[in-house]
């Protein structure tokens, strides 16, 4: 996980040395004396050559110091971090756990009518969620329910102080949960599908054992595994990836701070942010695999 999350950083830091654009002229602006300049990049440590630099971000990042922002002056990367995370975790947690309940329930249902009018029904529709881009899914769900059912608010966000502030989450997180219902609703169709063709599901069967009690007590429990897998990629990425939506509501997370330092070459923010989603990508998916050997024994190391 941690030579992930540096091999990452250093991409990243790579691509930001080449691309074009100066930090320095952009905070100085382009009338500044050269004297100003010069001062403002030696401040920035953009007169050292790029190996020392990533050498010293390297060595601060291990010690837990992601060096300050240069878009927000004075401001430490990670409490730039922490404030983006209180709005970003929480809402790729419930978007992934709206997802993944209602898309495996959806799958279960669909496998239960394989081949069937309401399964061929199920399946479009999960094509059709797969196929709708969030920011026009968010938009359309501000329209129903914030302005004309004004039953949630419709962007923004008040602290969570502020009373009934995980309301304000509501409509983000079902505009992130959409499109991944209909993932895991596919995935499980197809999991369940080929499970229910195996040997311990017709001797299963030719016991005596219910159709419903077949394909919850016995397939959906082997089914887990991919789904599981899929969950811990999903959490990652919504962790990593909100930004569109987190814009077209106006949350202050990560998303925000992403595309601020992006329009401001704000490397330090942009590499705190590399490592948060680089480490959010690692660490689920560590999670995920130490969860295959309590679902399936047959995958523990011996």
């Amino acid at each position: 996980m941690v030579a992930t999350v540096l091999v990452v950083a250093m991409a990243v830091f790579l691509v930001l040395t080449v691309i074009p654009g100066d930090a320095a002229r952009l905070m100085v602006g382009p009338e500044a004396k050269p004297e100003r300049y010069a001062a403002a990049r030696k401040a920035l440590e953009l007169d050292q050559p790029w190996p020392v630099r990533l050498g010293n971000w390297i060595w601060r990042a291990l010690h837990g110091d992601l060096g300050a922002s240069w878009r927000y002056p004075g401001w430490p990367v990670v409490s730039l971090l922490g404030q983006g995370l209180q709005i970003t975790f929480p809402l790729a947690f419930l978007a992934s756990l709206l997802s993944f309940v209602l898309g495996v329930l959806l799958g279960v249902a669909s496998a239960a009518q394989l081949g069937r009018p309401p399964d061929l029904l199920l399946s479009g529709l999960s094509q059709l969620g797969l196929a709708l881009p969030e920011f026009w899914l968010g938009i359309l769900l501000i329209l129903i329910f914030s302005v004309r059912g004004q039953l949630l608010p419709a962007g923004g966000f008040p602290g969570w102080t502020g009373e009934r502030a995980w309301v304000y989450l509501l409509l983000p997180a079902l505009t992130l949960a959409l499109p991944r219902v209909a993932y895991f609703a596919r995935l499980t169709r197809a999991v369940l599908a080929d499970v229910l063709l195996l040997d311990f599901v017709r001797t299963a069967r030719a016991k005596g054992l219910g159709e419903r009690g077949v394909l919850l007590r016995h397939a959906l429990r082997n089914a887990l595994i991919p789904l599981v897998a899929g969950l811990g990629l999903t959490f990652g990425r919504l962790l990593a990836g909100a930004l569109v939506v987190e814009q077209v509501f106006s949350l202050p997370g990560l998303g925000r701070y992403a595309v601020e330092a992006a329009f401001g070459r704000d490397i330090p923010l942009l590499l705190g942010l590399a490592v948060v989603a680089a480490a959010a990508v690692a660490g689920v998916s560590t999670v995920a695999e130490i969860l295959y050997g309590f679902l399936d024994p047959r995958v523990r190391a011996p």
